[in-house]
This record gives structure tokens, sequence and C-alpha cells, in this order.
């Protein structure tokens, strides 16, 4: 019963019995003002759907507690002034045992929801709970009142459908009322939702009033006056379900009863005359039907709504799931396609440095047994020399993407790797004497665990792209200081600025792909051996870059991460 813990339950045992008697003394009196002085039985119990709320929505621990109760102020409520008698208890005590019954009924066997926002519940509280329990109720009621002379044995059969449909009126029209609003009230209702609701309750009232009150004659005992309310019966269910259904039901009931039994509407036999039995069984008839079809109308709604609000969240779930595969996938491809670009890189890089190496070396004795004064062979000489270079420069980049090395993290300046990394770039690029290199690096910033020739090697490649951005000369500015914290980790910053002409869109998109370069010299394994080494020190890569006005690239390492990766 997870959804009758809503309120009732969180209230202490006692203030639990003490709201029970409250409602259930006010129910009884209602209950015998509905029947006349020369009636025995009520054509509207309130009591019997007060009761079997009460145990659907109670522990079954507080069972007892709640029908003793039900038996001790049944006889004082019904008949004030008077000393209760021992029928009266045993009336008080079949009426309690019809409750149990179809308590008991819906809770073990039904699968029983208070909340009433399944059709099978309402079928389940309307079958066991107003048709079938309160046979149980009925049946020794009258049994008792025939032995005592007070109805005639003859009349036994009337007065006993008058008390089974009593009850079973009681509980149609009083039990939805509360359990939907005891275990949901407002919630999931804005405030106007709310007032949306009030101005149903409100015109509802005042249509069935105004209906009611005409004067009819006994040419027009069908007046078709009686329909008003379906309309306001529609709206709550399509509106607000199974609690607005049932406080609409409430409604029209009170404004019925008042009217019927005060001989106006079309339920009274005639104007200004007390409805008869006969007349009431109309009513009650006309109450059921359109109570059952409107909690029934509003549960299917309900799980409509429900079964869409389902097949929308597992549709989400099912896009996040295919996109959560297809990335899944293409990292997958991504990788296998690395794998095969790294063993076919090792593979070339082995067959080639060996007769790279043969070359390089004839190169060399060639020049030195040359003279200068053979511009031809020397400028050649030189020429193979460069390309050899190149070609080496090449392979060892083939290398270190083919076999990429596990960082040896120990603590130590950050600073010092990336000064190192500058002057070498800067010591291997023609052109930097045109090139204004500013730094600002922070004091006192704690050491981090890295590996100094990985970082050097990754810095150098950032270092060199920035300086060969900028041909004719520019500023490079270099940063070194803490970052905003990533995943709850602070971070070292190092950012590398030049005043190059920026990077393309389309370009960027592809920017750390394997063997993709835009330069005419350039292998493309430059910045994806960057991110692989950086990535490999838990820390990451960005890059900001405006056409016409320079790139930035940024580089996150840890700094928490000293003392265990030490260790």
């Amino acid at each position: 019963m997870p959804d009758s813990k809503h309120i009732l339950q969180r209230w202490p045992p006692l203030g639990r019995l003490a709201l029970f008697a409250l409602v259930f003394c006010a129910s009884t009196h209602l209950g015998m003002r509905l029947s006349s002085p020369d009636e025995h039985f009520s054509v509207l119990w309130p009591p019997s759907g007060v009761l079997l709320a009460a145990l659907l929505l109670s522990r079954f621990r507080d069972w007892p507690a709640l029908l003793l109760l039900a038996v001790l102020l049944k006889p004082f409520i019904a008949f004030p002034g008077k000393l209760p008698h021992l029928p009266g208890f045993l009336v008080a005590t079949g009426s309690a045992l019809e409750a149990l019954a179809g308590a008991f009924l819906l809770r073990r066997y039904a699968g029983f929801r208070p909340s009433l926002e399944r059709v099978r519940d309402v079928l389940m509280l309307v079958g066991l709970g107003a048709l079938l329990s309160t046979v149980l109720g009925a049946t020794p009621g009258v049994t008792l009142l025939a032995f005592q002379g007070k109805i005639s044995w003859v009349d036994w059969g009337n007065q006993w459908r008058v008390f089974w449909v009593g009850d079973a009126m009681g509980v149609l029209l009083v039990t939805p009322v509360l359990l939907s609003w005891s275990t949901r009230g407002l919630e999931g209702w804005s405030r106007a939702r709310q007032a949306e609701l009030a101005v149903l309750l409100g015109v509802l009232v005042y249509t069935v009033h105004s209906g009611f009150h005409w004067e009819l004659t006994t040419s027009n005992l069908y007046h078709p006056v009686s329909y008003l309310a379906f309309p306001f019966i529609l709206w709550a269910a399509l509106r607000f379900e199974a609690r607005g259904t049932a406080a609409a039901m409430l409604a029209l009931t009170a404004v019925a009863l008042q009217h019927t039994l005060a001989g106006s509407g079309p339920f009274a036999l005639e104007s200004g005359d007390r409805a008869t039995p006969e007349r009431l069984v109309f009513l009650q008839s006309f109450l059921a039907a359109v109570g059952v079809s409107g909690l029934l109308l509003a549960a299917a709604l309900g799980e409509r709504r429900r079964a869409q609000e389902m097949a929308t969240l597992l549709n989400r779930e099912l896009r996040q799931s295919l996109y959560a595969l297809a990335t899944a996938q293409q990292e997958l491809v991504r990788r296998e396609r690395l794998a095969a670009l790294g063993e076919l890189s090792a593979s070339v890089a082995h067959e080639v440095r060996n007769p790279l190496g043969v070359i390089a070396n004839s190169v060399a004795a060639l020049t030195r047994l040359s003279r200068p004064e053979h511009t031809t062979s020397w400028e050649l000489l030189g020429v193979m020399s460069e390309e050899v270079a190149r070609l080496d420069h090449l392979i060892n980049g083939l290398l270190d993407f083919a076999r990429p090395q596990e960082p040896r993290l120990l603590p130590q300046p950050l600073g010092s790797v990336v000064d190192g990394a500058l002057e070498a770039s800067l010591r291997s690029q023609p052109h930097t004497p045109r090139v204004q290199v500013t730094r600002e690096m922070a004091p006192n910033l704690p050491d981090i665990p890295l590996d100094a020739q990985l970082l050097h090697l990754a810095l150098s490649n950032l270092f060199t792209n920035a300086l060969q951005a900028m041909p004719q000369g520019g500023t490079l500015r270099v940063e070194l200081g803490l970052g905003q914290s990533r995943g709850g980790t602070p971070q070292a910053r190092v950012s590398i600025t030049d005043s190059g002409p920026g990077i393309a869109p389309e370009v960027m998109a592809r920017l750390f792909q394997p063997f993709y370069t835009t330069k005419a010299s350039g292998t493309g394994l430059g910045l994806a051996i960057v991110r692989r080494i950086v990535e490999a020190h838990q820390g990451l890569v960005e890059v900001r870059s405006t056409p016409d006005q320079g790139t930035t690239f940024i580089v996150l390492l840890p700094l928490a991460r000293a003392a265990s990766s030490a260790a």
C-alpha cells in the first residue's frame, strides 16, 4: 500500500483515531438526518464509506481499534438521548463486519491502490466494497429488526434493499473522496489548476441547484434537468481524474439529496411533496450510474496519461542508450583504427630506420670528403642532409605515436618543464628573433605529479606549432598558474597564446586527428601525441581560436594527485 502513506500514516496513532472518531460521528449524524422518522434506514449511509476508507488507509494493526470505535460510537449517535441497547450494538457490529470484509478482500486479494488511478481499482471498489461486502451489514440488520417486530417479514425484502443500497451508496460516494484526497491531496496541481477545480465545483453546485429548484409537474417526471450534471462530471474526469471526479460527485450528491428530500427536482413525485422510497431509488440509481461512470472514465484517462509518460520516458532512455551505444561504437572504431595505424607506423618506422641510418652516415661521410668550393656537390649534400633529418623526425613521431609510453608520475615543479620546453623550441626555430615572448609564471605553485620527459615533448610540440604559426614574427604569451577545479580536483593551468592567423572552424573539428595536417612538411601526429600525453597525466587540452586573431592552447593538469602518485 505505498500510496496510502502520504498523509494519514504520518500521523501518530492517537491522532488518527481521533480524526476517525470525529469524521465517523459527523457522517453518522448526517446519515440519520437523511432518513425520515417513520423509516428505519437511510437512503445514503456515509459511515459505511468512512469506515471502509479508514481501514483501507490504515495499517492492519490499527484495524481492531477502528472497528471497536465504530461499534461503540454508532449506537450512541444513532439514538441521541437514549441509552443504547443490545440490538443497536449488534447492528453496528454487522456494519463493522461489512467494512472489515470489504477492506480485507481489497487489501489481501485484489492488490487495491487507494489512489483509484487504475480501472481495476475502481471496479474492485464497486464490486467488492460496495456491492458484495455490504450484504454482510444489510442481512443481519434487517433480520434483527424483523425478529424485534419493528418490520414485518413480508416487507423484509424491500427493507433489505433499502439498507443494502444505502450502505452501497455510502461506499460509492464517500469512500472515493476520502481515498483519493488522503493519498494525493493537491499534489501535482498548480494554483491555476486548483482555482479551476474550485470554479468547477462552484458552477456545478449552482447549476444543479438551479435545475432541481425548478417546479416540475407530473407530466415531466423525467425532465432533462437531471442530465445537467454530466458535462461537469466529464470536465472533472478529463482535467482532475479521480480526485476531481470524487469531489464533483460529492457536491452533486449533496445538492440532489437536499432538493429531492425537500420535494423538489426531477426525482420528487410532485412539487412540495416529500420524495417517496420509490422515487429515491431513481435518485440512487442516477447517482450510482454517474459516479461509477465518472470514476471509470477518470481511471482510464489516468492510466492512459501514465502510459504516455512511461512511453515518453522509455523513448528518452532508448535514445540515450542508442546515443551511448553509437558513441561507444565510434570510440571502438577509433581505437581499432589507431591501433592499426600504430602497428603500421611501427612496422614502417622499423623498416625505414635502418636504411635511413645508412643513408645518413653516407651523407655525413661524403660531406667530410667534399670541398666547399664544389658548390653544386656541397648544396646537394646539404639538401640530402636536411631530408634525412626530416625523415628521421617523421620516423620518431611515428614511433612515439605507435608505442606510447606510460608516464612515470613524480611530484616536481611544472615551471622548470615549461621553461625547458620553451627554450628548446626557440632554439629549433630559425625565425624566433622576430617573435616577442612574454612569460607570466605564478609564484609558489605546488609540485604536481608529472613525467618531465613526456610533458617536455608535449609542450615542445605546442610551442613549436605556435612559433611556426608566426613566420613573419608576432607575440607568444606563456602563462602558468592555477586553473578552475575539475571534478573537485584543483588544476594547474598552462596557457600558450600566439598572434598568428588562427585556426579555421573546419580545421578545428579535426585538429587532434592523427595524420591530419595543413602543413606541407607536417606529419599530423604532433597534436595527437600532445593529447595522448596530457590525458595520460589525467589532464585536459583545450583550444580557443579566432580567425585572424590568434590561437590559445590550454593544458590543465591535476594538482591533488601528487601524494598518491608519489607513493
